[in-house]
């Protein structure tokens, strides 16, 4: 007969971790893309370390990959498409992972959008089919760090029915956060919450310090931008209808350009004739290359060129954080470079165009205001005296920087509470 003691020696059960099947890695042709992966993946990690986490990537490759498997070695990556085909179905490989998990989430984006950019309801069968399946399922699912810009018909009465059955929406900005509720979306938990690019920590050193000395870029002293413009992507059909990359630009985009560029050339100006310091051109997505060499490079008088680096290679998110890491500043038209500058510790100025979104605001949401503006109505002025005050005391812009960051780790923080709470 086993005595009391053995009895209180009985080993606990451990009860089984919990398992949480992300969606992610949008594309390899833009860092930002690339970046919101490694970002959640290390958020998760941090404030849920004892969560089992599998990957469903929906572009990934080798390169990617590799960045991905080595910081995030526990993590498990599933391939493939939810359907094996046109009216086939379903991939059991992925549907084991829907019916196996205990949270299902989907990553950082703007992919609940109809009419913002294209018309593509077949994509966006797709898009809630895998919300559908969770609800038949009875596996509870959420949005991490997204952005809601159009909802343009047929799309509200689709929309609601997956958005309001979300164990939570987390918007990468307020102005998406008040458009969910002006389009009645009522999920039981809707807050602000960081894009998850917010959370990278990727760096490949080697890489980016070998960039750095082959261009003459030293620490701390040049300027990197980034820019966007109407330009098609690489490859792309004459019949593709595409307002963010159109085949070719209407005079209006073709006027919005000039504007756009006339500002940040004017900023890149100023910056070489009064610091002497050098400028980096560095591509966040894969088409703006070219573009930076016609578009910014050719457009600056020979003494300033003189200044200036165009990057001519595409890169991956980690080499581009090691070389952002050391800028001193850095100005973008796109906003995840800015993030990734923001998670080390760099200053930044947000020159938007809100035509593309929303999600600009979330400068904005977490402080650092002061440092965005409507690229389309800002006098230039503004942009470059905000660039030269950051130089003039760069210590303190640091510091707001830090101050931006620690708002941003918060809500990380607050965020995946709520997660554990929703998979109890």
């Amino acid at each position: 007969m086993p005595t009391v003691g053995a009895a209180f020696a009985q080993p606990i059960k451990q009860l089984a971790p919990k398992k949480i099947f992300l969606k992610s890695a949008w594309a390899t042709s833009n860092i930002g893309d690339i970046g919101h992966t490694p970002g959640t993946l290390r958020i998760l990690e941090e404030h849920y370390p004892e969560a089992e986490v599998t990957l469903w990537p929906s572009v990934v490759n080798a390169e990617v990959e590799a960045m991905l498997r080595k910081r995030f070695p526990k993590v498990r990556i599933v391939k493939g498409n939810l359907q094996q085909g046109e009216g086939e179905p379903y991939n059991p490989v992925i549907l084991k992972e829907f019916q196996d998990t205990d949270l299902f989430i989907y990553n950082s984006g703007m992919h609940f959008n109809f009419g913002l950019f294209n018309y593509d309801w077949n994509s966006k069968i797709g898009l809630v089919t895998q919300f559908l399946l969770c609800q038949e399922l009875g596996k509870p699912y959420g949005l991490y760090g997204h952005s809601f810009d159009k909802f343009a018909e047929p799309s509200p009465i689709i929309f609601r029915q997956v958005l309001n059955k979300a164990a939570f929406i987390y918007c990468r900005d307020s102005a998406s956060l008040v458009y969910l509720k002006e389009h009645g979306v009522k999920a039981p938990i809707m807050e602000f919450g960081p894009d998850g690019c917010f959370g990278i920590d990727t760096l490949d050193e080697p890489k980016g310090l070998a960039y750095l000395k082959a261009n003459g870029l030293k620490e701390k002293e040049f300027l990197t931008v980034i820019i966007r413009s109407h330009t098609p992507k690489p490859n792309t059909s004459p019949d593709t209808k595409d307002k963010l990359n159109p085949p070719q630009a209407t005079p209006e985009q073709k006027a919005q350009d000039q504007v756009r560029f006339e500002k940040m050339n004017a900023l890149i100006t100023a910056w070489v004739r009064q610091t002497r310091k050098k400028v980096l051109i560095a591509p966040e997505v894969f088409k703006e290359m070219a573009a930076a060499k016609t578009m910014v490079f050719d457009q600056q008088p020979a003494d300033v060129q003189k200044y200036i680096v165009v990057r001519d290679t595409f890169w991956n998110a980690d080499e581009a954080l090691s070389v952002y890491k050391r800028a001193h500043t850095v100005v973008g038209m796109e906003p995840h470079s800015l993030i990734m500058a923001l998670a080390v510790g760099v200053p930044v100025i947000h020159t938007c165009p809100f035509t593309y979104g929303k999600k600009g605001w979330m400068f904005k949401d977490i402080g650092l205001g002061d440092w965005l503006f409507d690229i389309d109505k800002a006098p230039k002025e503004d942009i470059i005296n905000t660039l030269l005050a950051i130089h003039k005391d760069y210590k303190a812009t640091r510091q707001k920087a830090f101050q931006g960051m620690a708002f941003v780790k918060q809500r990380q923080q607050d965020t995946v509470q709520t997660i554990r709470k929703v998979v109890v």
